[in-house]
């Protein structure tokens, strides 16, 4: 196994050999040329993308089904090349740029801590990346606030609004564990009422139309309702809720809402003013292939004094530790009108902010726009490939407004964790399976992004459809 303090890698997934050839000065050189001056664009020979579409080196669109281009954005990646990566959903592997742009911070920092902060992480690149980052998922920059996770984001979510004895949150049964359990951390702490919206009757998996989750949602809701936390995508079986309608009919009722955004940043294109929610937790390490323990918590402004800070260590209570008056300080009220307050607790990893501002780059040179029709693309020739194999039960809804790039699965009479074992010993693909046994779930997971080939869904199909025949005749 490869090994060298410059690189952090799984050698399950990524190219040893690969890495081993990026040397940081000939790295920097051909890919980079100067990404951590902000630039991070890619060796694709193209030209940078407007509207809907990547754009190829002829200067017309690249449309989803394009191989040859697509093809050159794999190669972005440091993937084995005998491996067909399949599990974004968990963790989305860097390309070259966002890897090395990373590596390049670390470098700098343990070389020369006092330049970097002088002459690269200014205050100027701090408000720059703060800006991109807002633009790219829909917000004010005054809005978004650096979290490590959306678990961060979801904890101060959940234990920030003021909320009385008696008072009741929502969540949905199909949420992940990091979004409920801070609700039944609270209630607990704080005597509140817990309701859950039960999604598990398989005529939701999928249901026929977004409105039959809406109205499971408002069926819910009683007058103790204060907080609806629920996922914007579910993890178990791709399925997206109507958010926009959600959040519209909870704000008509007086509740605040949080959103688990685990997996859709970097996998749709984002817009958190016109999704209309109070707050959204999101990561940047899945679809949005940036490092570990990187993401952002989004709060609206016309919230910021109904949700109180959580983990952080801004003096809100308005007096330093001195009982000095902040009422008066300039920097202080900055502060407070802005989401940062929410999760401002010293020392941060700037390589990590690096890797994500790489990564916003990346994204926009291909546009968000592009990426998810890629995607889509993807995920829809895998969910038909599927569904015409005898034995397997697809779970991914044909309209598009309820699905994107999470395909889940089951092959009849085939345990969900014995296939995933045989998918990687036999045939190197990489997927994941999520079971829940108390609300009936139990399915394979497969995620569609771009450094998936339409070459390995055919072998996904491929390999499905031994397997189902050998089992099921």
């Amino acid at each position: 196994m490869y090994s060298s303090p410059d690189f952090n890698f799984d050698p399950r997934f990524e190219n040893p050999k690969e890495l081993a050839a990026l040397s940081r000065r000939g790295f920097l050189g051909r890919f980079l040329g100067g990404a951590l001056a902000g630039s991070a664009l890619l060796s694709l020979g193209t030209k940078p993308a407007h509207g809907a579409e990547a754009m190829n080196d002829m200067g017309a669109a690249a449309a989803p089904d394009d191989e040859k281009f697509w093809k050159l954005v794999t190669k972005q990646f440091l993937i084995r090349p005998d491996i067909a990566y399949m599990n974004t959903g968990t963790r989305g592997p860097s390309p070259r740029s966002v890897h090395m742009a990373q590596i390049d911070a670390l470098n700098r920092i343990n070389n020369d801590y006092v330049s970097f902060r002088r002459d690269f992480y200014t205050e100027e690149f701090a408000d720059a990346f703060y800006a991109k980052f807002a633009n790219y998922v829909g917000c004010n920059p005054n809005e978004l606030a650096l979290a490590n996770n959306t678990t961060d984001g979801m904890i101060t979510g959940t234990f920030g609004p003021v909320l009385e004895p008696g008072d009741e949150i929502l969540y949905t049964n199909h949420d992940h564990g990091a979004g409920t359990n801070p609700v039944l951390n609270r209630a607990h702490r704080d005597k509140l009422n817990v309701g859950i919206i039960d999604l598990s009757d398989p005529k939701l998996h999928p249901p026929d139309s977004p409105d039959e989750l809406l109205k499971a949602f408002e069926a819910a809701i009683t007058p103790k309702t204060k907080l609806l936390s629920f996922c914007h995508t579910n993890y178990t079986d791709g399925l997206f809720m109507p958010v926009k309608e959600i959040c519209e009919m909870a704000r008509s009722r007086g509740v605040i809402t949080l959103v688990d955004g685990a997996q859709p940043p970097g996998m749709v294109k984002l817009d958190m003013h016109d999704l209309g929610c109070d707050m959204y937790a999101g990561p940047s390490h899945k679809w949005m292939l940036a490092s570990m323990q990187s993401g952002f918590f989004y709060v609206k402004e016309d919230m910021f004094d109904r949700i109180e800070p959580v983990i952080s260590t801004t003096p809100y209570a308005g007096k330093d530790m001195y009982g000095n008056d902040l009422s008066t300080n300039e920097r202080f009220l900055e502060r407070m009108a802005s989401a940062g307050k929410y999760t401002r607790r010293g020392s941060s990893s700037y390589p990590k902010w690096v890797s994500v501002n790489a990564a916003l780059d990346f994204h926009n040179h291909l546009t968000p726009e592009g990426i998810e029709a890629r995607i889509r693309y993807l995920a829809t020739k895998l969910a038909n490939g599927l569904r015409n194999i005898d034995g397997v039960e697809v779970f991914a809804s044909e309209d598009p407004r309820l699905h994107a790039g999470l395909v889940p699965f089951r092959i009849k009479g085939v345990p969900t964790r014995d296939l995933n074992t045989k998918l990687w010993e036999d045939y190197n693909i990489y997927i994941r399976s999520v079971t829940h046994m108390a609300v009936n779930w139990d399915a394979n997971r497969a995620s569609m992004h771009i450094m998936v080939t339409a070459a390995e869904v055919d072998k996904i199909l491929g390999a499905v459809a031994e397997i189902s025949k050998s089992v099921n005749g």
